[in-house]
């Protein structure tokens, strides 16, 4: 009966847009009551009609001067084309007529956070709980949702979590929840608020397909595959889910298993070319060259200007030996986008490769430039430079690396390097600084320099080091 009843209310909305609509073409004012303009007016912002939903708002305001309804309408109007100073005069005038009415605090809430003042909204936001009355988990997620909009999303899920306390069963809250957690990479959290949300509302592909996005990202590879087969069962049209299996099967290391998925998805949507890149992936996994470069041609054939395919044909020469065809598909892959460190990286290691050292370190260098936070590249590269007898350069490198990547793997192989080079005592100064910063890190400089286990006086600076940090404690 409800939903009836939401239905006809629906179509004289859409009745009442049309003839208002029809007046402004004709340039004849038509009467609307005051439920059909709030309507009219949240139809045309959802269109985004702006201008049209300033027209409507100014109108319906004209005819009922004393609904504060269509006053908070039009401060909300004036607030999506960024007119706020404006908008909070309108929003004083509905505290005076209301002032027990949460929506005019919401609003006034809204324009301080967009304002930046975030005392003032914290102080609105308030007031609207204050009078929320029997609502106060709607008005929770309203709040929540004006934290969403300025991009402060951890204060949303603080706003979120509250609202769920006084409403343990509010599905847009629950789900919310679940989708703003995985955006801050509480997967665990993410994945039970989905898996509540899927309690009361079991049918919904949509909440399983992104539960099965969490378990993914959660390495939890064989709930998502789950989750993924119920968004199937629910709606077997859904082909992403498909794919999507495919790309839990493949991070699973079930390669044989992913290319079928890959296939059974290709046979429903053949002209993706990114998915014939995830399965000539799949086969150069499992060493089958030749069907990987037969794929990685068949998406380039769709989409010539795809840069992974290029690039793993790249890949396919380079295992192959091949190394001059290999140089020659990462450059056209590089051509194609050349702020892809993993690239620059790959191309370096292929020059490498031919002993043509020079080009491998301005392909390091290129590959730096472009993304500072690949720790692999700088690594690769300053020990390109020390079997190439360039020690100091390495050193340099190194250091350079330190300055604009913080990953305690760099300062650990400068500890290495120091201490071939007989540095103990800049080595030592090191050591201390990566351990300050990641001390369970310290296994991987035993073991990149194994000599290490062996010194004395290395022992003693952790063991010093240790010490110090269990007084602290």
């Amino acid at each position: 009966m409800n939903r009836e009843i939401d239905r006809n209310w629906d179509d004289d909305i859409s009745g009442a847009v049309l003839r208002f609509k029809n007046s402004l073409v004709s340039g004849h004012k038509k009467y609307f009551d005051v439920s059909e303009f709030e309507g009219i007016v949240e139809q045309l912002l959802e269109e985004g009609d702006l201008e049209s939903s300033e027209i409507a708002a100014r109108q319906g305001m004209q005819m009922h001067p004393n609904a504060v309804q269509l006053q908070l309408k039009y401060a909300q109007v004036l607030i999506s084309i960024g007119r706020y100073n404006e908008a909070r005069r309108y929003l004083d005038i509905a505290e005076r007529l209301e002032k027990n009415n949460p929506d005019v605090y919401l609003l006034k809430g809204s324009v301080w956070l967009t304002l930046g003042d975030e005392k003032s909204a914290a102080k609105a936001f308030g007031k609207a709980i204050k009078y929320a009355g029997g609502e106060t988990d709607e008005i929770l997620y309203h709040i929540a949702s004006s934290y969403v909009q300025t991009g402060e999303i951890k204060k949303a899920i603080t706003y979120l979590e509250k609202a769920l306390r006084c409403n343990a069963g509010n599905e847009l809250v629950l789900y919310d929840l679940a989708f703003f957690l995985d955006q801050v990479g509480d997967y665990q959290k993410s994945i039970m608020y989905y898996n509540r949300f899927i309690d009361i509302d079991p049918y919904n592909y949509t909440a399983w397909f992104n539960l099965g996005v969490v378990c993914s990202k959660a390495e939890l590879y064989n709930e998502a595959i789950e989750a993924y087969e119920y968004t199937l069962a629910i709606n077997d049209s859904f082909y992403l889910a498909l794919f999507n299996i495919g790309n839990a099967l493949a991070n699973d290391g079930n390669f044989h298993e992913a290319i079928e998925k890959y296939k059974e998805y290709l046979e429903f949507e053949p002209e993706n070319d990114d998915a014939f890149c995830y399965l000539a992936e799949c086969y150069l996994n499992i060493d089958s060259t030749r069907k990987a470069e037969h794929y990685y041609h068949e998406a380039i054939d769709i989409n010539p200007e795809n840069d992974t395919a290029w690039f793993g044909i790249g890949l396919v020469y380079w295992v192959n030996e091949k190394y001059e065809e290999s140089i020659r598909y990462i450059r056209k892959a590089i051509k194609r986008d050349n702020q892809n460190s993993e690239y620059w990286l790959t191309l370096g290691k292929v020059y490498k490769d031919t002993g043509r050292m020079q080009e491998a370190w301005r392909s390091f260098k290129k590959g730096s430039k472009t993304e500072a936070e690949n720790t692999e590249l700088w690594l690769v590269w300053a020990e390109t430079l020390r079997e190439s007898g360039e020690k100091e350069t390495a050193v340099q490198v190194l250091k350079q690396a330190i300055a604009v990547n913080d990953d305690s793997m760099l300062k650990y192989r400068l500890v290495a390097f120091l201490l071939e080079d007989r540095k103990q005592k800049k080595a030592f100064e090191w050591l201390k600084i990566a351990m300050e910063q990641d001390f369970e890190n310290l296994d991987y400089l035993f073991n990149i320099y194994p000599k290490s286990l062996k010194s004395v006086r290395l022992k003693k600076v952790v063991e010093e080091f240790k010490k110090e940090n269990e007084d602290r404690t």
